[in-house]
């Protein structure tokens, strides 16, 4: 897979979690009466005392991070896109989300002991966007065509 079409698919997938972490916001604060989660505890995840990060929501969080690194992922396919810098940012940005996402997620297993389907999608989306920019190479300033 070339480097343009992973920074494709990594706006993709990013786009996907800003409109979750939109939706999970607008429960966060009072739009939704109950979310729709077919499968968990969604309403006690979005609810416990865990449901916020340095004062702000974490939801807040996740919509900041995947506009981000939609952005960092669209400016990467234009002529900068190359530069070692916005590799590293990218690489950076795509390591902390994932490191944030293992973080939350062992809160929900081991904390609150519910899961969240939302959060759940969030976590595997998390995982496919630090796979396809695969940061261990961009560091390395491997050239952002190669396989």
């Amino acid at each position: 897979m070339s480097g343009e079409t992973r920074l494709r698919a990594v706006a993709l997938l990013a786009l996907v979690g800003v409109f979750i972490s939109l939706y999970l916001l607008l429960y966060h604060l009072g739009y939704y009466g109950q979310l729709v989660c077919g499968t968990g505890s969604c309403d006690t995840v979005q609810t416990s005392e865990y449901s916020r990060f340095v004062g702000a929501p974490v939801p807040l969080w996740g919509t900041v991070w995947y506009v981000g690194v939609a952005m960092l992922a669209i400016l990467g396919l234009g002529p900068w896109g190359d530069h070692p810098w916005a590799r590293g940012l990218l690489a950076a940005a795509v390591t902390g989300g994932l490191l944030f996402s293992v973080y939350l997620t062992a809160l929900e297993l081991l904390v609150i002991h519910a899961v969240c389907m939302w959060c759940v999608i969030s976590a595997v989306l998390t995982v496919l966007i630090f796979l396809l920019v695969r940061p261990w190479r961009a560091v390395r300033g491997a050239p952002r065509a190669a396989s």
